[in-house]
């Protein structure tokens, strides 16, 4: 038998570049450094999501996503896309 999971959660994908999108989302959840990544001169954002417990580091692709509790957390695309399809 197949099962899919019935919750419905409210996430964001960063995408490196959606910084005003993330904050509105997660407020003071998230916190952005900056550096040049890549070595092009120019600065990359780099996000970090701090939880009860820790400051984890996304990358871009994975997931920021709103717990149960009014938590975040940071989830890969690669889990995020087994576990959740999106509502429409």
């Amino acid at each position: 038998m197949k099962f899919r999971r019935k919750e419905t959660i409210e996430a964001v994908q960063w995408d490196g570049k959606n910084q005003a999108e993330l904050k509105a989302f997660a407020g003071q959840f998230v916190m952005f450094d900056y550096a040049d990544v890549d070595k092009d001169g120019v600065l990359d954002a780099l996000l970090k999501v701090k939880d009860s417990e820790k400051i984890e580091h996304a990358h871009a692709g994975d997931y920021v996503v709103r717990g149960k509790k009014g938590d975040f957390f940071i989830m890969k695309q690669k889990e995020f896309d087994a576990l959740y399809e999106e509502v429409k």
